[in-house]
């Protein structure tokens, strides 16, 4: 039997769920979670739960659109997490429904917005980093091998000292250290 599961939330303890509880009431939700929790914290205890109680079928009702997510991105993932699972959802003031044409389109347009701010984002990036290249700029990790920082590390490895000796003795971060004691494996293990 398909349910209809409701959601609600506040951004902080003293302000109050009762318009959204009574709007969710109203539609006879089957069960309705709640949250007392600032929207850009990543854990939301009553949403979790709600998520994993999902099966195809069901639907999740909002009083306020964007009282599910904690961000227009998160938002837009949990729209496309309950259609992938055959989920249906409707938002109360924005009369938003999946379940009808309108409701998809609107929820495709949103969709669309976000993966066109991803792209616009991706292509800045890429930008930037192509001007920093031609300017002779180098962005992330250091290329190539530090043969002074090899060289310690080297020496901490014939000496039996772990990794994290090593770092404590050089100085020498441990994703490096690890990094060129992969290196000095590999040369022994080929001579």
């Amino acid at each position: 039997m398909n349910k209809l599961f409701g959601y609600a939330r506040v951004s902080s303890a003293d302000q109050n769920l009762d318009t959204q509880l009574e709007a969710l009431q109203k539609i006879g939700c089957d069960q309705i979670f709640q949250d007392r929790i600032t929207g850009i914290s990543t854990k939301r205890p009553a949403l979790d739960e709600l998520l994993s109680q999902l099966r195809p079928g069901d639907t999740v009702v909002v009083a306020r659109f964007f009282r599910l997510g904690r961000s227009r991105d998160h938002l837009i993932s949990l729209l496309g997490h309950f259609t992938k699972q055959e989920v249906q959802f409707r938002a109360l003031d924005l009369g938003v429904d999946s379940a009808t044409p309108a409701g998809k389109l609107v929820l495709q347009i949103f969709s669309a917005l976000a993966e066109y701010d991803r792209e616009s984002l991706l292509e800045k990036t890429r930008a930037g980093q192509l001007l920093a290249a031609a300017k002779g700029k180098h962005i992330g990790r250091p290329k190539g091998l530090n043969m002074e920082k090899f060289a310690k590390v080297k020496k901490a490895v014939e000496r039996g000292l772990s990794v994290a000796e090593t770092v404590s003795l050089t100085g020498i971060s441990m994703s490096s250290v690890k990094r060129y004691r992969k290196q000095i494996e590999r040369s022994s293990i080929t001579r």
